[in-house]
């Protein structure tokens, strides 16, 4: 393999590591030693295709995480950090790696050593990390930013903005805004037959979902318990290396689904359930799926036929990375999808492996993202669908932003959205 070579300079920034070197200066990366360079994981990385440096591709960022373990590499270095830093975790590599590789694990553990190295450049970023860490824990301050997101939405409060990250967030997510959920967080109810997961996005995007799931199990006569104490699964502090952050809000979801509860807990969002997956309580990953999972199970069993309306309808299937390579529920929403009355799949040709929305990459790297989300969004268009459906709130909020600039996109929904108008007695659905 190539060394991999500093801009300045052409210094070696990192090269393979033997047994024999230094001892490990950051423990945790010794899984990283188990790739054997054989570059089958190339053409599935989207940032080494996009950048076509060795550094950016998972062996590349394997190797330096070797170099960073042996205390070789300084984790400040603004190189080493951007390689690792622009990882879109979309862990494809993972998926065909001969070796097993743990890449996501051993990128994560990467970014926590990053950032336990970093230094915060202004007063006004420590404010914006401490008021991100308390909206993801307490539902009073999202609120309150999903207020304040919608009512700048309206405002074009974008226009007032100079070019950068706010702007760009304010214009890339103001078609999926949507108001709160009506539901009432209650207590549990030891009668439920299933407990729903509402994630932490619930104030921003994800409201009518949570409705639109609960008319879906209702309708089909599920009991459904929302417990008190849930909060974010975790997945932003986790991937971007603030390990302890992610353990406070893991800790605080397995307390209030319970250890000895053996109840489903459904999971709206591919990227919520990946994480609620991997918990190392193996109790609430094991009870962990996704509403199409639990529903494709139960359509399976007959019975509800009568319920659903055959009006018909074509649609085009987006499957994340998430549901690809990490829960590997690939097959259940298709699966799901063809047992209703009146629905078609239409094919989706070639598309990237990641459409480059990557928890906030989407608004971090935005020429990049936007190249890999139109590649995608081209993809599912191609043979002209009525919908489109999606499972991740953030890819759908990303290809969303960039359908809005043309004119004939056809609607993104989540799976529950889309079967809540499915319902016959639904009013879209009459």
């Amino acid at each position: 393999m190539e060394n991999l070579q500093e801009e300045n300079g052409g210094q070696t920034l990192a090269k393979p590591l033997g047994a024999s070197d230094r001892p490990l200066r950051f423990q945790g990366l010794s899984s990283a030693d188990q790739c054997v360079h054989c570059g089958l994981c190339l053409p599935h990385c989207p940032t080494y295709g996009w950048h076509g440096i060795e550094g950016d591709s998972p062996r590349g960022r394997l190797t330096l995480m070797q170099g960073l373990a042996q205390g070789h590499l300084d984790p400040g270095a603004p190189r080493l950090r951007s390689h690792l830093q622009g990882c879109l975790g979309c862990r494809s590599c993972e998926s065909v790696c001969p070796a097993r590789v743990p890449f996501g694990a051993l990128m994560d553990r990467a970014r926590e050593i990053l950032d336990e190295h970093t230094v915060p450049s202004s007063h006004l970023d420590r404010w914006q990390h401490r008021l991100q860490q308390r909206a993801l824990r307490q539902p009073s301050l999202r609120a309150l930013g999903g207020l304040t997101a919608r009512a700048g939405a309206r405002l074009n409060a974008e226009r007032l903005l100079p070019d950068g990250l706010w702007k760009r967030s304010l214009a890339h997510t103001r078609d999926s805004l949507a108001a709160p959920p009506g539901l009432q967080l209650a207590a549990r109810d030891d009668e439920a037959d299933v407990l729903l997961f509402t994630g932490c996005m619930d104030r921003f995007f994800t409201g009518p979902d949570l409705d639109a799931a609960l008319e879906v199990l209702t309708a089909l006569g599920t009991r459904v318990a929302i417990p008190r104490g849930q909060t974010c699964c975790g997945a932003l502090d986790q991937h971007t290396g603030r390990r302890q952050a992610a353990q406070t809000l893991r800790h605080r979801n397995i307390e209030a689904f319970g250890t000895a509860d053996k109840r489903p807990v459904i999971v709206l969002d591919s990227g919520c359930e990946a994480t609620l997956s991997e918990y190392p309580d193996a109790t609430l990953a094991a009870r962990s799926l996704s509403l199409t999972r639990f529903l494709g199970e139960r359509l399976q069993a007959g019975g509800d036929a009568g319920i659903w309306t055959d009006t018909p309808v074509r649609i085009a299937l987006h499957l994340p990375c998430t549901q690809r390579n990490v829960t590997r529920e690939a097959r259940d929403l298709p699966g799901l999808l063809e047992q209703l009355p009146g629905v078609t799949l239409v094919r989706v040709g070639s598309a990237p492996n990641c459409c480059g929305a990557g928890g906030t990459a989407m608004l971090t790297q935005p020429e990049m993202a936007d190249v890999l989300g139109h590649a995608t969004l081209n993809a599912l268009t191609a043979d002209t669908p009525d919908l489109i459906v999606s499972p991740n709130v953030g890819c759908s909020v990303h290809l969303r932003a960039l359908a809005a600039a043309q004119t004939e996109a056809p609607p993104i929904l989540s799976p529950a959205r889309f079967l809540a108008a499915r319902l016959a007695r639904h009013p879209s659905g009459r």
